[in-house]
């Protein structure tokens, strides 16, 4: 049985949550490296997930670097087989197309088991890599899928602890309709002097147009504050200060704006898409790229504080191999909505 130990939270978690009842404040922090396709990272309220997490009934694992784990794995003594999506298959399982059997709680039964791709201990540390990854899918050749939407616990099997929960809102479809965005300067006690704007100020060649549900206001003053913050963590640690990048800006503001207006908050987009994805679509080029988002209610410089106090956001801050930036900070629906997004 997986126990879990829930523990009182104030931050919103990753996935999604419904703007509705979202809590005073939230980060998440994802990176990845397109020479690396598996390695995806992700951290909620401070902390990076790491063993078993369970998103709406299916279960992946994630190792002690965040990256989620594909293929036959060993944990605990336990053979677990994962499909290319890193979910757990359970039942007949084809593996390198041999047929094997795992129970309801996806171990490996039966007097034969595929050899490991990677052996864990209980805290998740690799102790053995053999440098393989099988190809894991159900006996009768249709995949599971990702991308669920529900509820999404952290945890790990009978000894782990939850994180919280949080029920996802997926809304899809673009209108023409039109808003109000203001720009205008933003001081530490939250203080802003607006200028009215079109919304299609926010709008970014290539990508869909995104709905007008809730006037916004681009908070410019604070997209420069965290900025100087930043750079100057950076400079004090002995790293190259990160270039304001426009792209990057223009990618950052709608994807703040895209949260707003769609009622979520999650790196992935209701239609399923990431951050990556967009730059894709503007003709961006990257090598490595990683994504801050966050919010609260109170102060827009605020967010730099809490990406600045959660280790994994703070990785992305400072990484060595970002030389760019775009920070979009915007204000509506009662909610201080920010976004880093990284580039090499």
């Amino acid at each position: 049985m997986k126990k879990a130990f829930l523990r009182k939270i104030v931050t919103a978690v990753i996935a999604a949550t419904t703007m509705t009842s979202i809590a005073p404040l939230g980060v998440s922090a994802a990176t990845t490296n397109s020479m690396f396709n598996n390695y995806y990272n992700v951290f909620s309220n401070g902390g990076l997930q790491t063993g078993w997490v369970n998103n709406n009934g299916q279960w992946s694992y994630f190792d002690n670097s965040g990256a989620m784990q594909t293929g036959v794995i060993k944990v605990n003594g336990e053979t677990y087989c994962l499909n290319q999506n890193g979910i757990m298959e359970i039942g007949k399982v084809l593996v390198n197309n041999r047929i094997y059997t795992t129970s309801q709680s996806g171990q490996v039964i039966g007097t034969k088991a595929p050899s490991s791709d990677k052996v864990f201990d209980s805290g998740n540390n690799v102790v053995q890599d053999n440098n393989k990854t099988s190809t894991v899918k159900p006996s009768n050749t249709t995949s599971t899928t990702g991308g669920t939407t529900g509820t999404v616990t952290t945890t790990k099997p009978a000894t782990g602890s939850t994180t919280g929960t949080v029920t996802t809102k997926p809304t899809t479809g673009n209108t023409n309709s039109t808003g109000t965005t203001t720009t205008g300067s933003t001081t530490n006690s939250g203080s802003t002097t607006n200028t009215s704007t079109s919304t299609s100020s926010l709008d970014v060649q290539g990508l869909p147009k995104l709905p007008a549900n809730y006037s916004v206001t681009v908070q410019a003053a604070a997209e420069q504050k965290i900025l100087e913050l930043m750079n100057a963590k950076r400079t004090e640690a002995g790293l190259k200060p990160l270039t304001l990048d426009n792209t990057l800006l223009q990618v950052a503001r709608y994807k703040s704006n895209d949260m707003i207006q769609n009622n979520f908050f999650d790196h992935t987009n209701p239609d399923g898409t990431k951050w990556t994805n967009w730059l894709q679509a503007v003709g961006y080029r990257y090598t490595t790229t990683g994504e801050n988002i966050a919010y609260n209610t109170y102060d827009a410089v605020e967010l730099f504080t809490q990406w600045w106090n959660s280790p994994g956001h703070r990785a992305n801050m400072m990484n060595s191999s970002y030389t760019k930036v775009g920070v979009g900070v915007l204000y509506g629906n009662g909610k201080y909505m920010g976004t880093q997004e990284f580039s090499n």
